[in-house]
């Protein structure tokens, strides 16, 4: 389940409509959408942080008492060295979800329905994450999207952020199409950049 327009994409469209619904709420809404992206960014970071930082934990499908065949398409060298807990898909994913349910509650329940039946439960089948990497990662994006959305909306309304993002569409919308761009593909095209930086930069 790596196809971005099945994973990331559908909840960048969400985001999208929910964003251009007309009527009275609009920059409370707007307020609460922008929160849900520097939330979900931030939740993103701190499961990479807690993956790097906690103990070395090998995936399901590099364990060999497991046995476990390998999906079509996979190598065995397919996530190797990268640590299995927490899962960073089910923080980010969990967060977006937890985040649109703050601010509107029937595109909340799809999105979380979205992260855990075609996000989290694949990569489980596929030996990529045990069940508690992702109960873990849930956890992470839940409380993430709980404590900052509400925080980050009061700052976009009461500091006149918004308002000054709005003014200037020619930013405003241009940043918001990066943001959902790279969420939609979990950064792979920036960390690929800097990763290229790095080895010209090491070597």
């Amino acid at each position: 389940m790596g196809n971005t327009l099945l994973k990331g994409v559908p909840v960048m469209l969400v985001i999208w409509r929910l964003w251009m619904i007309p009527g009275s709420e609009v920059a409370r809404r707007r307020a609460g959408l922008a929160s849900v992206l520097v939330a979900s960014i931030i939740g993103l970071a701190l499961g990479r942080i807690l993956a790097l930082t906690l103990p070395y934990s090998a995936r399901p499908i590099h364990t060999p008492d497991l046995d476990i065949t390998l999906a079509a398409g996979l190598g065995p060298d397919v996530l190797d060295g990268w640590s299995s807990m927490p899962s960073d898909h089910a923080v980010m994913y969990f967060a977006l979800g937890v985040g649109i349910l703050l601010v509107h509650r029937g595109w909340g329940i799809a999105a979380l329905i979205h992260a855990l039946v075609l996000v989290s439960l694949p990569r489980i089948v596929l030996g990529f994450h045990w069940p508690s990497d992702i109960l873990v990662g849930a956890a992470i994006g839940t409380a993430t999207a709980l404590v900052l959305v509400p925080l980050l909306r009061r700052v976009f309304l009461e500091t006149g952020l918004l308002a000054w993002l709005e003014a200037r569409p020619g930013l405003s919308y241009p940043l918001l199409f990066l943001a959902t761009q790279q969420l939609a593909t979990m950064f792979d095209t920036s960390r690929a950049l800097l990763s290229f930086v790095k080895d010209i930069t090491i070597g």
